[in-house]
């Protein structure tokens, strides 16, 4: 569960929440956001939930999902806080993505933490049938396919504990 306080309210989600806020058409970057919110959470907001207007969101991976799942938590979009990086490479520690790569920052004023998707997480055929239905080259049936390579995948990742699906690769104080 993910929390953030918001004025006197604390508020908590879980990934239904933010299912029904956003719908299945990106369930894969809805299902990252959530894994990525759960391992921020768990290494630096987990005693003391963070002020949901304190939040600020960069991501690497510019999908929708990705972005409504954050912005239901955060509020990061509608409050001009979230950032989309087009320069971030996917390494040994972070996933590459059919568009970008699976590397997020978060940062509450106070402390900056930044995390990637471990690579390995998507399935190997992932990627490239992603890019075909990008094109609009995939059939009927290889759309389907990939529909539910989408779902296996959200599955897969929501069953692994945070720390198995995702990398904490830096925490530092915010300089002021």
């Amino acid at each position: 569960m993910i929390k953030v306080t918001d004025g006197e309210t604390v508020l908590e989600f879980r990934f239904d929440d933010l299912l029904r806020f956003h719908g299945t058409r990106s369930i894969c970057g809805l299902t990252v956001a959530y894994k990525v919110m759960e391992a921020a959470w768990e290494a630096i907001w987990q005693g003391d939930p963070p002020t949901r207007e304190s939040l600020d969101v960069a991501s690497a991976f510019p999908g929708p999902g990705t972005r409504d799942g954050f912005e239901m938590v955060t509020r990061a979009v509608t409050r001009g806080t979230y950032e989309v990086l087009t320069d971030v490479a996917p390494s040994d520690l972070v996933a590459e993505a059919a568009k970008g790569a699976y590397f997020f920052r978060l940062s509450d004023g106070q402390q900056i933490i930044e995390l990637g998707l471990k690579p390995g997480m998507l399935p190997e055929e992932f990627i490239p049938k992603r890019r075909k239905m990008a094109r609009g080259e995939a059939t009927e049936d290889e759309a389907a396919d990939f529909r539910s390579l989408q779902f296996a995948f959200s599955d897969k990742l929501r069953g692994l504990a945070a720390k198995e699906a995702v990398n904490v690769i830096d925490i530092r104080p915010v300089v002021q």
